[in-house]
């Protein structure tokens, strides 16, 4: 066991309290007077420094047919560095896609021989397998997957494009399971080729086919599709993600991205700041994978270059710069994400019975991330140190050892009526 004595945890309000934290591979104890244990224990002071949760990516898009291991290796490093301590895989190019067992347990080792985080990983349909194809979602879905990924038109040549009728057919295939769902594409019906519009109509025609499961949009790239799914979100459980980097543009720092956000008018932009300080803003996302630039805008991945810095930039950025409060930055970085993908308490969240995976922030210490054009950014605070099940992973900006591997789902999404939605 181990004790962090004398750190700083977040509240609900803009304070922090100082309490001591004992764990293991998960939290025992926390608690503002001192802990006394009968068994030998590590004991670390932390005076000073902030415990914060690992920070979670809801979908990234790392495994392709170039060199799959070297890539999830090289990116969750990144990810790592930066204190992201958990990766959803969302395969856009992977030449064998999760349809079943067989490819699960594929992945599944590529993951856990290669990755230096936590990864859980999104299901395909084959819908070329009729009637066979809702039995093997349905398996997928109780051994562990996120969900299921339904792209319209299809990324992947290797992933049967479905119609929209043919995805109506597959929610009430699986409706009684509560199967959660990501879906990416444009409606190609009334739009000649994709756009922001072609992406809202889409969600539209994906709403009116729903029965109520829980349902994710990756990536939004627009202030009137966030909006939308808004309003939408009273009435279905929906969830939405935006690219880091464009919330990174929204706050004038100067990175590249391959896909800009509109973000409308002042008066839009505006809202948009409320949206941020109110928790509205539901996940963020890299979106991070290998860069095609024949891929549409929708389906674009981003360089994992600032992983390194994205979790310390919102901290930085949001919640010392700006006066956010630091609970709401944490709720976009970690807790609703692992909420999202069915993976909270354990992740997410710094509690007792939560897995022991933590950054520890040195406000003392400024870090300086490097932008486009050979620019630089300061930003305030430094990540000390990353710990991923109660061992440390990264110490003063250097991996020590390997700890990631391949997560399964633990818990199904509640539906919206049962009055228990994820956020």
């Amino acid at each position: 066991m181990k004790l962090f004595k004398h750190v700083l945890l977040p509240t609900s309000s803009m304070a922090l309290k100082k309490v001591n934290v004992l764990f293991d591979e998960q939290i025992i104890k926390i608690s503002n007077s001192e802990i006394e244990i009968e068994e030998p224990c590590e004991e670390i002071d932390l005076s000073g420094r902030i415990l914060l949760p690992g920070a979670i990516d809801p979908h990234c898009h790392i495994v392709s047919d170039n060199e799959p291991q070297a890539q999830i290796t090289h990116i969750s490093r990144l990810a790592l560095l930066g204190g992201w301590t958990c990766l959803a895989e969302l395969s856009y190019r992977n030449p064998q896609p999760i349809f079943d067992m067989r490819n699960l347990n594929h992945l599944k080792s590529q993951i856990d021989a290669s990755s230096y985080v936590a990864m859980p990983f999104w299901g395909n349909v084959e819908i070329e397998n009729y009637p066979y194809h809702a039995e093997s979602a349905l398996e997928l879905w109780t051994r562990g997957a996120l969900g299921l990924a339904i792209f319209s038109p299809s990324p992947n040549p290797a992933i049967t494009e479905l119609s929209f009728d043919e995805i109506m057919d597959l929610f009430m295939d699986i409706y009684e399971s509560d199967t959660a769902f990501t879906f990416q594409g444009w409606d190609q019906e009334n739009h000649a080729k994709p756009s922001d519009a072609a992406q809202r109509d889409a969600i539209r025609k994906i709403l009116r086919r729903m029965q109520e499961n829980p349902i994710h949009i990756p990536r939004v790239n627009a202030w009137e599709t966030v909006e939308f799914v808004n309003t939408i979100s009273k009435r279905s459980d929906i969830s939405f993600s935006m690219n880091i980097l464009n919330l990174m543009q929204f706050y004038e720092t100067r990175v590249n991205c391959n896909v800009v956000f509109d973000f409308g008018t002042e008066e839009e932009r505006q809202e948009f700041l409320h949206l941020v300080r109110t928790n509205k803003l539901y996940t963020v996302s890299h979106n991070a994978g290998i860069c095609d630039e024949k891929q549409e805008p929708l389906f674009a991945c981003e360089a994992p270059d600032l992983m390194p810095y994205s979790y310390l930039w919102m901290l930085s950025e949001l919640w010392k710069k700006r006066k956010i409060p630091l609970a709401t930055v944490i709720k976009v970085v970690s807790e609703n994400p692992a909420k999202r993908l069915g993976i909270y308490p354990e992740k997410g969240c710094i509690a007792v019975g939560s897995d022991a995976d933590f950054v520890i922030l040195d406000p003392t210490v400024n870090t300086i991330m490097p932008l486009n054009d050979h620019q630089e950014m300061e930003l305030e605070g430094h990540i000390d140190s990353v710990w991923i099940k109660g061992e440390m992973a990264v110490e003063m900006g250097e991996i020590l050892e390997r700890r990631g591997g391949y997560l399964p789902r633990m818990h199904t999404p509640k539906r919206r009526h049962n009055k228990r939605s994820w956020i």
